[in-house]
């Protein structure tokens, strides 16, 4: 091609760009389709979907590459099919469309966990559960148990396990009274722990359900001779034995029950897809794993299989604690990556520590496999070495390989350029940093070329509200008065954060081309907030909510103005 012919053709190419861009003043993503349904048209040929659902009149934070807002978006068959201004996509409504005005709240991607014991809320059952995460009246917590009595049968156990709350976030952080706990729940008994209580605190009710009087061996007692609430050994061995046979009798459709009431205020929270970890039987047994049994995998395909799943879940399995030999027994017909957008397997989990001898010919053979896998705790460096021996048998940056939870300052500097060259990444979670004690470093890791996804690591040892998560690392507050968390040159902003847990974060559950973005192409799952998350005071970004969450382009919770679109 000759110079006149080369400088023709390229101006004629800019000039049909220009047009195009002029044409169509909103982005769209093109499908093909059956033409039997649209006469006058040629069969097989291409063409724009008439949307499922539009939303307009907000301010859509679509987190492309320039971090563009858009005010208008439509969805087609669980998928983003346009997005920009409102009377460009309100043109391709059908008959069938449903057209939700926004009246101008903010839309974000639906946030994502990337490490959750969330499938274990079906065996420890969420509907029998009380969190105080958020909670800083005392007065507010035993409403909670009174609530939450009130909802359940007489009989069924209540519970609040000890990592989600502190007392001392409490305005008077003084511990519960047994007879302040046998008034809240009168014919159900409690079991209470959290960070600054020692021991289990009960109720009248539980000490009848054990069969337990004032004197009984592990029943503390009071200068007066009545109980304190505060059981020790061994009345603790009984009254977690008489949780776990409860629990027992739920069976897979009851567990699944109990699921599908966590993934109801999950969505409720905007949390719409997370990073599953498995389960263990802790915190009423120190042995054992939950999918030992019929409790963790089962009920949630279950819930999947019903069509009652409204998030997304993608998870590592997690064994027994046997070492890493029985782990690579649990191998043996392992298949990774099985599933769908939905529901997903990865591999092996976080159980099999690096201290194990055998962990590097476990690493290897999950490599070979081409499995995921996800550890956790423990020297980091010991982890990486187990890493660099699995890469060197299949490159592991293509299976999702993952450090989980690092705290005490790390990852390193060295250990962020070993985690680079490998390709993995890490969950950051605020277990500890919440508290007070040194977290992990969140800017580091975000600022190195490797994967990141905030993380909550509950449900035994941390808070769990996705909101509560972006305001501990945005701000370096916590809940603790006068206890400072993330240190100031560790925390992000508040886009960086949200990016860590939506686009950057859709690696952990292996979507990161499809999910955490607003974007023709993109799996449609959003939120509607309450409130701007961006201008919002600091300190009421942990209680922000949705009042409208988008699953798969399918509404999986509606309130307030937006109540009438519920399912």
């Amino acid at each position: 091609m000759n110079t006149s012919t080369s400088v023709a053709w390229r101006g004629a190419t800019i000039l049909i760009s220009a047009l195009v861009l002029v044409a169509s003043a909103v982005f769209f993503a093109a499908a093909t389709a059956e033409r039997s349904n649209h006469p006058g048209q040629g069969a097989g040929g291409p063409s724009v979907l008439t949307p499922d659902l539009v939303l307009y009149n907000g301010r859509i934070s679509t987190l492309d590459r320039r971090n563009s807002t858009v005010s208008a978006l439509a969805i087609n068959d669980g998928e983003i099919i346009a997005t920009g201004g409102d009377q460009q996509v309100r043109n391709l409504t059908g008959p069938g469309t449903t057209v939700v005005d926004l009246r101008g709240q903010r839309v974000l991607p639906g946030l994502i966990d990337g490490h959750l014991h969330g499938m274990r809320t079906a065996y420890h059952c969420w509907t029998q559960t009380v969190r105080l995460d958020q909670v800083t009246s005392r007065d507010e917590a035993l409403e909670a148990y009174a609530d939450k009595a009130d909802e359940l049968d007489d009989g069924r156990w209540i519970w609040t396990t000890f990592g989600g709350w502190n007392l001392a976030q409490l305005d008077d952080p003084t511990v519960f009274t047994f007879e302040e706990l046998s008034d809240a729940a009168p014919t159900n008994p409690l079991w209470v722990t959290g960070t600054g209580l020692t021991g289990p605190r009960v109720n009248q009710a539980a000490l009848d359900a054990l069969g337990l009087a004032p004197g009984d061996p592990g029943v503390q007692l009071d200068a007066e001779g009545n109980p304190t609430g505060l059981l020790t050994a061994p009345a603790t061995t009984a009254a977690n034995q008489a949780i776990i046979a409860q629990l027992d009798e739920l069976g897979i459709e009851g567990e699944a029950q109990c699921l599908a009431d966590f993934v109801d205020e999950a969505v409720s929270r905007g949390l719409t897809a997370w990073k599953d970890a498995g389960g263990n039987n802790f915190p009423w047994a120190t042995t054992g794993a939950i999918s030992d049994g019929l409790h963790v995998e089962e009920p949630a395909m279950w819930l999947y299989r019903t069509e009652g799943l409204k998030a997304r879940i993608a998870y590592h399995q997690m064994s027994r604690y046997a070492g890493a030999a029985a782990a690579m027994e649990d191998l043996r017909n392992a298949v990774g990556f099985l599933g769908d957008d939905m529901f997903r397997y990865l591999g092996p989990g976080e159980d099999t520590m690096a201290t194990d001898p055998d962990y590097a010919d476990f690493a290897t053979l999950a490599a070979q496999k081409r499995l995921s896998v996800e550890t956790h705790v423990g020297d980091l460096d010991a982890i990486l070495d187990g890493f660099e021996a699995a890469d060197t048998a299949y490159p592991i940056a293509e299976l999702g390989w993952r450090i989980s939870h690092p705290e005490d300052g790390k990852p390193t500097d060295e250990q962020l350029a070993r985690a680079e060259e490998l390709g993995a990444g890490f969950a950051l979670t605020f277990s500890t940093v919440r508290n007070g004690a040194p977290g992990p470093r969140f800017r580091s890791v975000l600022e190195a070329d490797v994967p990141l996804c905030l993380s909550s690591d509950a449900m035994n040892v941390a808070p769990w509200q996705p909101f509560q998560s972006l305001w501990y690392v945005t701000t370096g507050d916590t809940l603790i008065p006068g206890t400072d968390g993330v240190p100031e040159d560790q925390r992000l902003t508040r886009l960086e954060a949200l990016r860590a847990m939506t686009s950057d974060c859709a690696w952990s559950i292996d979507q990161e081309r499809s999910l955490g973005t607003l974007t023709p192409g993109a799996l449609a799952d959003l939120i509607v907030l309450d409130q701007d998350y961006f201008t919002v005071p600091d300190d009421r970004i942990r209680t922000l909510r949705p009042q409208l969450t988008v699953v798969d382009g399918k509404v999986a919770y509606a309130a307030g103005p937006f109540a009438r679109y519920g399912r």
